[in-house]
């Protein structure tokens, strides 16, 4: 499957590539370096490193200092510049091409994922001196590496229970108390506070939530089918708390409840919700969230990801023909 990365790291990445343009007439071209037969021109990597270039010299450096730092940096950047190649070779073999709907697809998906329209979108890049255009093309790109990715890379990587578990007993992100702990789920619809409209059709559906579980549905089954929160997906999985820990609204909900129960509806700042007592651990150690391991997998598998990814560039570099002539 493959993993469409949030807006704000495919900002940071356009930007990192629209301000690489090499000014007009700025700079003699010759070549840089060779890969495969294919020229990398000096413009072409002063393009890459001229954001580099800008941090990290100033005019109070010396002409002498600021061509030995811009030397320096062009070094650091042209490995770099090199690998995009390979990997974009590898690419053109592998038959990978991303058509416009998929860049579309994507580009609704992070509108979606960071609560934000193509017009606020266009707006933040326009702040920072981009078009919408040079986004999307620099979005197509980026989902090109990500196939490239899949191709050579996802499938050799596989995360197991119990690197999940050591991973959460090595960063102490498993909760041990002396006082019992409540296992909680939760259904919860939410509204617009302001919109008695929203407030209204919320409501009409926590409550057929509420008569499903009265009719004996499973709490897991109604959670997915109504909550709009997405620890619905989870089963309504809420977390561990003691009572002490408890907002003063689920203490009073749960606190006449036995394991299994579910609280009557409840109006909350988030919207309505139904709270239920899963079970009661005492004196012992909650069992982690299906959310916190679907992050912990997620953050090992990202950096599984980089390291597999940098081991096959190393061994696509090893194979191929580059000369470097900087």
């Amino acid at each position: 499957m493959r993993h469409i990365f949030p807006l704000t790291l495919f900002i940071a990445l356009a930007v990192l590539a629209f301000e690489a343009r090499p000014a007009c007439g700025a700079i003699v071209d010759r070549i840089a370096a060779i890969v495969n037969g294919d020229v990398i021109t000096l413009s072409e990597l002063e393009g890459w490193a001229q954001p580099l270039i800008q941090k990290y010299t100033n005019k109070e450096m010396s002409k002498e200092e600021m061509e030995r730092k811009r030397q320096e940096i062009l070094a650091q950047v042209l490995p770099q510049l090199i690998d995009d190649r390979l990997a974009k070779e590898e690419a053109k073999k592998l038959g990978i091409k991303i058509g416009e709907r998929e860049i579309e697809r994507a580009l609704d998906q992070i509108c979606k994922d960071n609560h934000m329209t193509r017009d606020e979108i266009s707006a933040k890049l326009a702040s920072e001196g981009h078009t919408l255009e040079e986004y999307k093309k620099e979005l197509g790109q980026q989902i090109e590496r990500a196939e490239l990715i899949d191709a050579q890379v996802r499938a050799k990587i596989v995360i197991t229970d119990e690197q999940v578990n050591e991973y959460l007993k090595e960063h102490s992100l498993l909760k041990s108390h002396n006082e019992p702990l409540y296992i909680m789920q939760h259904i919860c619809t939410t509204f617009e506070r302001d919109d008695p409209g929203s407030r209204e059709k919320a409501g009409r559906r926590i409550k057929e939530a509420y008569n499903a579980l009265k009719e004996g549905e499973n709490f897991e089954e109604v959670a997915r089918r109504y909550s709009d929160l997405p620890s619905g997906q989870d089963g309504g999985y809420l977390g561990s708390f003691t009572l002490e820990e408890m907002a003063p609204f689920v203490k009073q909900a749960v606190a006449d409840l036995k394991p299994g129960d579910f609280s009557k509806i409840v109006y909350t700042q988030v919207g309505w919700q139904i709270f239920r007592l899963k079970e009661i651990v005492q004196n012992g150690q909650a069992e982690p969230s299906p959310a916190q391991i679907k992050e912990v997998r997620e953050k090992l598998y990202r950096r599984q990801i980089n390291t597999q990814f940098e081991e096959w560039i190393k061994e696509l570099r090893s194979k191929s023909a580059i000369q470097i002539l900087l």
